[in-house]
């Protein structure tokens, strides 16, 4: 039996899509804002996220830890916008897609970078996690580019909505901790906090998504073969 070339998309995916759409729709009819231009910004809000965590022990590392996560939440909002205003637009095409996938990259090392400078997790935790996300967009776009999988493949336990979701989760549960609401003391053994537990986690089934797209790509050319 032959797999398809391209998974079902996942169902969180089709809600936020469902629930951006008429946002896709108005700005295509109403503003000449290209998706290029709203992926552009949603980098430049992440490097105000970066800058943010950054600040933390200058600032508060509650407030360096809640400005950050505002911005985060701000750039990933933007990330799902642009793919609407595309399809809404009928421009969803490969450069497109390529150039989201660069800057969605580019913006993950700035909230790690940021999260690292701000002394919240421990450094090699933060490039095992980076890793973990750069490789698993690696095989997924090696996989379409050179074995002929669908653009619209998404296999694997995470996306990158989930990553930043529960990144964003972590840094507000760390922001309790600090501000002794969420006291851990008693029964948290370890020398580290819920977000480089979250860091470590997202490193670990990013590297696990990465290996199921290359289970999945070793089937479907098993099956072509066939």
């Amino acid at each position: 039996m032959r797999l398809e070339n391209s998974p079902p998309k996942k169902k969180l995916r089709n809600r936020y899509e469902a629930f951006f759409a008429p946002f896709g729709r108005f700005l295509a009819n109403k503003t000449g804002i290209t998706p290029n231009m709203i992926s552009i910004m949603s980098v430049g809000t992440s490097i105000l996220s970066c800058i943010a965590y950054a600040l933390g022990p200058f600032i508060g590392k509650s407030e360096g830890l809640l400005i950050g996560t505002f911005l985060l939440g701000c750039s990933s909002l933007l990330d799902m916008l642009d793919g609407s205003l595309a399809r809404a637009r009928g421009v969803a095409g490969h450069f497109g897609a390529l150039l989201d996938r660069t800057l969605d990259r580019v913006s993950e090392f700035f909230f790690l970078a940021g999260i690292m400078a701000g002394g919240y997790v421990y450094p090699e935790w933060v490039f095992f996690c980076f890793e973990g996300m750069i490789l698993a967009s690696y095989v997924r776009s090696t996989a379409e580019k050179r074995g002929g999988l669908s653009m619209k493949s998404t296999t694997g336990v995470f996306e990158r909505k989930e990553k930043l979701t529960i990144l964003a989760i972590g840094c507000l549960a760390e922001i309790l901790i600090y501000e002794n609401i969420l006291d851990i003391g008693n029964f948290w053994p370890f020398d580290f906090g819920i977000l480089s537990l979250v860091v470590l986690v997202i490193g670990l089934f990013s590297n696990i998504s990465a290996f199921q797209r290359l289970e999945y790509a070793r089937r479907f050319h098993a099956s072509s073969e066939k």
